[in-house]
């Protein structure tokens, strides 16, 4: 018998247009030929909230660079806005930077779920 070749790709019968899920966010397939390929995971996938903003800013972003979702229209930590890669939802921060931004969303968070609770008393 004769030995098949793999299809890849677009080529494959399961091609879903090269987008998958990692963790929640939407990843994106990025080819050797793409000039955004030194951004790809192990896997060959860019998070697409990554590839917007390395598209915007028109350059790769380093490994170090993070882009948090600022949850403009959708709750933060929500999938919803895991999803939400509109540029208007993304900012580009160091770690240090977004670990504050995380430290204080949580705070605002319980916060206000504590001032709901006193309203309700």
């Amino acid at each position: 018998p004769r030995l098949e070749f793999h299809k890849r790709g677009a080529e494959h019968p399961q091609w879903k247009g090269g987008k998958i899920n990692v963790n929640g966010y939407i990843a994106i397939r990025v080819y050797r030929d793409d000039f955004f390929y030194p951004m790809i995971t192990k896997q060959g996938y860019v998070p697409e909230h990554r590839l917007i903003m390395a598209k915007h800013l028109g350059r790769n972003l380093h490994r170090w660079e993070i882009v948090h979702h600022k949850g403009t229209k959708y709750p933060k930590g929500s999938i919803e806005n895991q999803h939400d890669n509109r540029i208007e939802n993304l900012q580009l921060v160091s770690e240090d930077r977004h670990n504050q931004i995380t430290i204080l969303e949580r705070r605002i968070t319980y916060l206000e779920e504590q001032i709901k609770h006193l309203t309700r008393a």
